[in-house]
């Protein structure tokens, strides 16, 4: 397992200052995150982030799109986001799963986001690129069933959940759920509260989460997942490149 960094973690700096500070603290991957970060999308910009992450020796293992399978969106802006991701080097493409969450679902959306995804992942890999589906609450995924159900329905090795833990999960319950969904997972991002329950303006260092990551990193370990551990967001109370470097060190102490 390697570890990396969401650039979305400083999405106030430029894109460059973000790669040189990943490099800095130790992390030898990067997900670019979708909006800011890429600018216009254009092929001189991505070829700007590309040259600078290889640079400094971090490699681009996602392009962060917010394409959303299952919308009307999608057929208009899924070949420009398969190429930005292409023309960054990139060897996962992040999306959405739909707009529905699993309980609330009807089974047509169920069925648009499944044929889309099918789709896409067919797509992506003329591009040599694989699709890793953002497991988040307001989409399909939100809830453990439902995002291993998708992934089974979609039924493509290339196409696998980007695993996170949610702040409302008991740490028992995520725990549980790493078991069950690393398997189907080529992609994880990890951000903590002390408690469960919090939101994102108590964001914590990873070594003080509620849930206990060292297992859960056990867990994906022991399913043979050998993908990225992404640092998505951290703790406000420190200096950005402060916390990271912490949360970077915490993590080495796990996966070394």
């Amino acid at each position: 397992m390697r570890i990396g960094l969401c650039s979305i973690a400083d999405g106030d700096s430029p894109i460059e200052d973000v790669i040189n500070t990943a490099a800095a603290v130790g992390c030898n991957a990067i997900e670019i995150w979708g909006r800011d970060h890429v600018g216009d999308g254009s092929p001189a910009t991505c070829r700007n982030i590309r040259d600078a992450a290889r640079t400094r020796s971090v490699d681009i293992a996602v392009y962060g799109s917010y394409l959303r399978p299952g919308t009307p969106e999608y057929e208009t802006d899924v070949e420009s986001a398969l190429e930005t991701a292409d023309q960054l080097g990139a060897s996962m493409i992040r999306v959405w799963a739909g707009t529905q969450e699993y309980q609330d679902r009807t089974d047509e959306h169920w069925e648009h986001v499944v044929a889309d995804l099918i789709d896409l992942t067919d797509r992506a890999a003329s591009y040599n690129l694989e699709v890793t589906v953002e497991k988040h609450e307001g989409t399909l995924t939100n809830d453990g069933d439902g995002a291993r159900r998708l992934i089974e329905a979609v039924g493509r090795d290339s196409c696998r959940l980007n695993w996170q833990p949610l702040f409302g999960l008991p740490a028992d319950e995520i725990l549980a759920e790493a078991h069950d969904l690393a398997p189907l997972s080529n992609n994880v991002h990890v951000q903590a509260v002390p408690k469960v329950g919090l939101n994102w303006e108590h964001r914590c260092l990873l070594e003080e989460a509620h849930f206990d990551l060292p297992a859960v990193l056990e867990a994906f370990g022991a399913a043979g997942f050998d993908g990225c551990i992404e640092i998505e967001f951290v703790t406000d109370e420190m200096e950005f490149e402060t916390a990271l470097r912490r949360d970077v060190a915490y993590l080495e102490t796990l996966l070394n």
